[in-house]
C-alpha cells in the first residue's frame, strides 16, 4: 500500500500526490536514470514519477 504525504484532486479527474523519494529514485534508476544526483523528485502522477533537472529545469518521468 502505498503511503501519500499529499494529496491533490484536480478538475479533470487527475491526482498529483507525493510519494517516498526514495523509492522513488530507486525505482527510476532501475529504469534507466543514469545521473540521479542532478534531478530531484516533484511528484507522482498517473503511475508515473516526475523529475526535475536542478541545472536545466527540465522534467522527466518514469512508470512506477
Amino acid at each position: 500500500m502505498t503511503k501519500f504525504k499529499t494529496l491533490i484532486n484536480f478538475k479533470d479527474n487527475t491526482i498529483m500526490y507525493a510519494r517516498d523519494h526514495k523509492k522513488a529514485f530507486e525505482n527510476a534508476k532501475l529504469k534507466g536514470l543514469n545521473d540521479p544526483e542532478n534531478y530531484m523528485y516533484m511528484y507522482s502522477k498517473d503511475t508515473k514519477d516526475y523529475f526535475k533537472n536542478i541545472s536545466f529545469r527540465n522534467y522527466i518521468s518514469f512508470e512506477q
